[in-house]
C-alpha cells in the first residue's frame, strides 16, 4: 500500500504521518517515510545506494529525507520528483508493505505530484481555513485528474 499525505504547509501532514508509520510498524508493516524536502544532496544515481539514502527512524520504521534547495535558489518540486524516481531505481517500492510520502504543501507542480503516480491512496489534512481548504481543493483536483490513468484514490 502507498499513501500520499499532502496540505497546506504547517497543517500537521508530517505529525500525522509519523503517527500513522508508528501505528503501521508497531504492527509489523515495514514502511519508509519520505519526509518533507528540506536539505540537498547532489548524488549521481549510480553513486547511490539504499543504505546511502535510506535511515533507521523511531520504531524501526525506514526514512528517506529528500533535500531541496535553499528557498528561492532552485525547484523544490523538482527534488520531489527526482526522489521518487531514485527510490523506484533502487527498487525501494518492492521491499516495504507500506510506502508513505510525507509531501511538501500544495500540488503546484509536477514534482510535488510525482507521489500521486505512484500512491494508491491520497490523505489530505486540513482544517477550516480558507488557505487550508483552498490547498485540499487543488489537491482533490489534482488526484482526480491523475485517477484518470493511475490507480489512485482518496483515503
Amino acid at each position: 500500500m502507498k499513501l500520499a499525505v499532502y496540505g497546506k504547509g504547517g497543517i500537521g501532514k508530517s505529525t500525522t504521518s509519523c503517527n500513522i508509520s508508528i501505528a503501521l510498524a508497531k504492527r509489523g508493516f515495514l514502511i519508509p517515510t519520505i519526509i518533507d524536502t528540506l536539505q540537498s544532496k547532489d548524488y549521481h544515481y549510480e553513486n547511490v545506494w539504499p543504505e546511502d539514502v535510506i535511515y533507521k527512524g523511531y520504531g524501526d520504521v525506514d526514512c528517506v529525507e529528500a533535500g531541496g534547495p535553499p528557498a528561492g535558489a532552485g525547484c523544490g518540486g523538482y527534488v520531489v520528483g527526482e526522489t521518487v524516481k531514485l527510490l523506484k531505481e533502487l527498487n525501494a517500492f518492492y521491499e516495504y508493505d507500506v510506502i508513505l510520502f510525507d509531501v511538501l504543501g500544495d500540488v503546484v507542480c509536477g514534482g510535488f505530484a510525482a507521489p500521486l503516480n505512484y500512491a494508491d491512496y491520497c490523505i489530505i489534512i486540513t482544517d477550516n481555513g480558507f488557505d487550508a481548504l483552498f490547498a485540499a481543493n487543488r489537491i482533490a483536483a489534482s488526484v482526480r485528474e491523475k485517477a484518470r490513468t493511475h490507480p489512485l484514490r482518496l483515503a
